[in-house]
């Protein structure tokens, strides 16, 4: 809270015109006497606060009354609380919008007589749908009333309390026994200074002679020795016949800033009184975006220790992001709107680590030379982030299990079946052939070969499921070291693909300076072999594919070419999804798994995989790797 010029009303109308809740207060002939910015904006009202005094609340009512699902039950209800005059919290209500609002009704009774009601609206949609959030903010709005972060005082005419809230008076005893006295009885009763009341008579009588608010600054030594010094201002309310109605008090602690203006320059003190009652951080920057002022909530939320960044320019401030504050103070300035609206930004605190900050900015001017200031406030919202993204995450997995369970049952209908089909027919002409006393061995080879390339292809299949299920429950262990891609990349190619039936050698090109290279040798031994195999596989009867490794600064490149039969253009989007495989592979044996799998390898690494094909003409697929891509390599 930033305090500039000492005629600006800090009673009650600055509280309310502040709070993030539709307040309304009319009198006992329910004429509007006050609605603060809030209200307006929660119903859409498209009229300022103060042309809305004098309005007639009962007319209101019934023109408002078709906002709500049961316009006739709210009227009803209307009618009941105004008879009752007595407090209700927290009333749900329903609007034909969807929307759900909480109301609070107020009376307010002096001296046994009724002088009016306050009628207080929260939107309470967002909060209706989570059980957390409900039971935050019913707990929220049970205590705002009596746990506003400032003392609150109601006085009548003559000076007695006819409110006091908790945070004016903690002890509820004494609470309750000040209602109907003044301060001279309470301090006689508290054993205190009589001064405390003499001055406290002295603003009373000026704000009441003055027809104005006005204020004091109380002094006042604590038991630690330690001055104390809190801000006492009342603001006078006035009737339609302009007859005194009731006098606000607000008081709030102000030690902290005036201590601290001890460490600010002198023009700065008129802006830079910042409460550190707030549960948010905050700065304040001057015009050549040079912090004047931090609180405790901003140097914790973001690494520093206690005025650490003052005098600092925002761009000096070691927080990755940070100056696109001063580009959003700027781009408002060009617009003349010096105000811009609240926003999410990602920032990287002192250490590095990662927050989601809500961020709004508010423009002052110093009373002597006009200049401006801004204040910033910072609230944490990187948990909201972080279960956003945890959700979001299980969702992806959920749907890829829906996808895998749909993708499996028609590989046990269809994939399965054809190799079992394979294998039944074989073994039985087999037992035919053997039957024969003319045995023809060659038929027999023939068909026991099928038979073993069948359960090698169904082995395959259910490795690839397994693999994936075990990728799937994180059970898959990640062990990258750095070592020689190049010579890796040989040996799977010795292993596997030395000795093919066409005699086809893959021929092996590597260009740039050669560099350790961090990978898991399992999961690169799966990645090259699916990719490798696939371009001989579907390249049968044309020239070797080609694999060239590429070593550049930050990177390596791994891209194996073949003259295959290519994939469609319609395809490609789904080349690494589970069970997918092109639409012209008629033919050639696959599961749909292979690249689903590298996918997940390539991801495990950071890396990257991309597809370029024409059909009938080939394919090109690629890896990048990064030399550090990951912290445990």
């Amino acid at each position: 809270m930033v305090f500039i010029q000492k005629d600006i009303v800090l009673g009650l109308r600055f509280i309310l015109n502040e709070v993030p809740y539709a307040v309304l207060l009319e009198d006992n002939q329910r004429k509007l006497q006050f609605v603060n910015p809030s209200f307006c904006k929660l119903f859409s009202i498209p009229l300022l606060p103060e042309q809305m005094v004098g309005f007639d609340c009962a007319v209101a009512a019934e023109s408002s009354a078709q906002l709500f699902k049961d316009s006739q039950a709210f009227l009803e209800r209307v009618t009941e609380i105004l008879e009752k005059k007595e407090p209700v919290r927290q009333e749900l209500l329903e609007l034909v919008d969807g929307r759900f609002f909480l109301r609070d009704y107020l009376p307010i009774i002096n001296n046994n007589l009724f002088e009016g009601q306050v009628w207080i609206y929260y939107d309470y949609t967002e909060a209706y749908s989570s059980e957390i959030g409900k039971n935050k903010l019913k707990k929220f709005y049970e205590n705002i009333l009596l746990n506003i972060p400032a003392d609150i005082v109601v006085f009548d005419k003559e000076h007695r309390y006819l409110f006091v809230n908790k945070k004016a008076i903690q002890n509820q005893e004494i609470r309750e026994w000040i209602i109907g006295k003044d301060d001279f009885e309470y301090v006689k009763y508290r054993g205190k200074d009589i001064s405390i009341a003499q001055k406290r008579r002295a603003l009373f009588n000026h704000v009441i002679n003055n027809r104005a608010s006005s204020e004091i600054i109380e002094e006042t030594i604590t038991p630690l020795g330690t001055t104390q010094y809190n801000l006492r201002r009342i603001h006078p309310f006035y009737t339609d016949d302009n007859e005194l109605d009731l006098i606000v008090g607000y008081g709030i602690d102000i030690t902290s800033i005036k201590n601290a203006e001890e460490l600010i320059n002198r023009r700065e003190k008129n802006l830079a009184q910042i409460t550190e009652i707030l549960n948010i951080a905050v700065i304040v920057i001057d015009k050549s975006f040079n912090v004047t002022y931090a609180n405790s909530s901003f140097d914790t939320t973001f690494g520093y220790i206690d005025g650490e960044i003052i005098g600092k320019k925002i761009d000096e401030i070691k927080i990755a992001n940070f100056s696109s504050i001063r580009d959003e103070i700027l781009f408002s300035q060009k617009k003349d709107d010096y105000q811009f609206k609240t926003k999410e930004f990602q920032f990287k605190d002192k250490y590095g680590s990662k927050k989601y900050l809500s961020v709004y900015c508010i423009p002052s001017y110093t009373i002597d030379t006009n200049e401006i200031f801004y204040a910033i406030f910072f609230s944490d919202v990187t948990d909201q982030h972080l279960a956003f993204d945890e959700l979001q995450k299980i969702v992806e997995k959920e749907k890829r299990l829906n996808e895998l369970k749909s993708g499996f049952v028609n590989i046990v209908s269809h994939e399965m079946r054809t190799p079992l089909s394979v294998i039944q027919s074989s073994a039985q002409i087999i037992e035919m052939l053997s039957e024969n006393d003319n045995l023809d061995k060659e038929a027999i080879n023939f068909h026991t070969t099928r038979i073993v390339s069948e359960v090698v292809g169904m082995e395959t299949l259910m490795d690839e499921l397994l693999l994936i299920s075990k990728i799937e429950s994180g059970k898959v262990d990640f062990k990258p070291f750095p070592q020689d891609l190049e010579n890796f990349v040989r040996v799977v190619i010795h292993e596997k693909y030395a000795q093919l039936a066409d005699d086809r050698q893959i021929k092996v090109i590597v260009k740039g300076e050669k560099q350790q290279v961090a990978f898991d040798r399992m999961m690169m031994n799966h990645i090259l072999s699916n990719i490798i195999g696939n371009a001989f596989k579907y390249s049968e009867g044309k020239q070797a594919p080609i694999i060239q490794l590429h070593y550049r600064n930050n990177a390596v490149s791994v891209m194996v070419v073949d003259s295959g039969i290519g994939i469609p253009e319609k395809d490609l989007q789904n080349l690494f999804k589970a069970f997918s495989r092109a639409s012209n592979v008629d033919g050639v044996k696959g599961t749909g798994l292979g690249l689903h799998v590298v996918k997940f390898f390539v991801d495990f690494h950071n890396a990257k995989i991309s597809c370029r094909s024409q059909v009938n003409k080939g394919t090109s697929i690629l890896l990048e790797f990064n030399y550090k891509s990951f912290s445990n390599a």
